[in-house]
Formats: C-alpha cells, sequence, structure tokens
C-alpha cells in the first residue's frame, strides 16, 4: 500500500519516531496525532483531532459496559481490540495509513492511561462522583416522611417541612431572561 500513497510519511513507527528525533521532530506542535496523515500527507485539523478522540473515547466506555476493558492497554483482549480498531478506523479510514495498524495503538496507548485514570477505579468499573454518597434504600414500606433514606439526602430531596431546596444549576446552561 505505501507505493499507492507515495506522500504518506509514516507508514511505521520507526518513521515516527525518527522524526520525533530530528530537528524538525523536536519543534513539531503536532502533538499525539501528528503521525496520523491523510492520503496527501496532512494531519488532522484540531476539531478532527477532537471528534477522533471521542469516538475512541467512546469505543474505551463501551468496554467498560462490557466489562472488556483492560487494566493497561498493552493487556487489551484480542477482540476488544478488534472493536476498538473496527470502530475508530470505520470513523476514520486515514488510521489505515500505516503497516500493522500501529497508528491507533500508538494513539490509545498514550491517551488511554490518562483516560482511565480519570475515569476509572483500580478494578477497572466507573469511579464514584465526588460527593456523592452510595445509594442505600431502605426496604421497608414505611411511606413517612420522618426518615429520609441516604438516597434521597445524596439527591438534595429534603423533607416538606423544611420546604423545597436549593434548585440545582448546571454549568454552561441557558436560563432565559424573564421580561
Amino acid at each position: 500500500m505505501p507505493n499507492k500513497y507515495p506522500s504518506i510519511h509514516f507508514w511505521d513507527c520507526e518513521d515516527w519516531d525518527k522524526y520525533l528525533e530530528s530537528p524538525e521532530g523536536q519543534t513539531s506542535k503536532q502533538g499525539t496525532m501528528g503521525c496520523l496523515e491523510d492520503k496527501d500527507s496532512n494531519p488532522p485539523s484540531c476539531k478532527t483531532a477532537k471528534v477522533i478522540h471521542k469516538v475512541l473515547c467512546s469505543g474505551w466506555v463501551e468496554l467498560v459496559n462490557q466489562e472488556l476493558v483492560p487494566l493497561s492497554w498493552g493487556r487489551l483482549s484480542a477482540s476488544a481490540w478488534q472493536f476498538v480498531h473496527g470502530l475508530t478506523e470505520n470513523a476514520y479510514p486515514d488510521f489505515k495509513f500505516a503497516n500493522n495498524r500501529w497508528k491507533l495503538d500508538y494513539l490509545a496507548s498514550t491517551t488511554y492511561p490518562a483516560w482511565q485514570k480519570g475515569s476509572l477505579d483500580n478494578n477497572g468499573k466507573w469511579k464514584q462522583k465526588k460527593g456523592k454518597v452510595p445509594k442505600n434504600e431502605d426496604n421497608n414500606d414505611d411511606d413517612s416522611t420522618e426518615e429520609v433514606g441516604i438516597k434521597w439526602k445524596g439527591l438534595g430531596f429534603k423533607s416538606e417541612e423544611l420546604g423545597p431546596g436549593p434548585v440545582k444549576q448546571f454549568r454552561g446552561m441557558w436560563h432565559a431572561c424573564s421580561y
């Protein structure tokens, strides 16, 4: 395939490594996706790079949901590897301009650890959000408002005697002005 697309510079990971060690590569601002090229050897735009990252992260989310998430990218199962590559390469065929499909593995191995650390616990399960109280529902059918379970306290509900609680406002939420 390299003969079909002579403009591609980084068919092999070694080519990318040599570039990074060169004076041009030392001052490059292309970042982690600099090795990714279209058929004319152009790197993805910033907007495209963000979308590629979202697609890749959505693949990781699915691995968590299917309980296939690896503790490190190097421990990825064959079926999980195939899923992530299929999802991402179908959305962005430029990843296929590489021998041995190394470009997606390179991107994943450099970005997965930070995503994993921020999103998952040590067992590969979703981290609890800070400030969230574990849900603890009472199994009795008592509908009295004298006792409110932990679940309701964590959600910010209050007894009717205290009146309504503060309204939760979400960051970035648009509020219409009253005229």
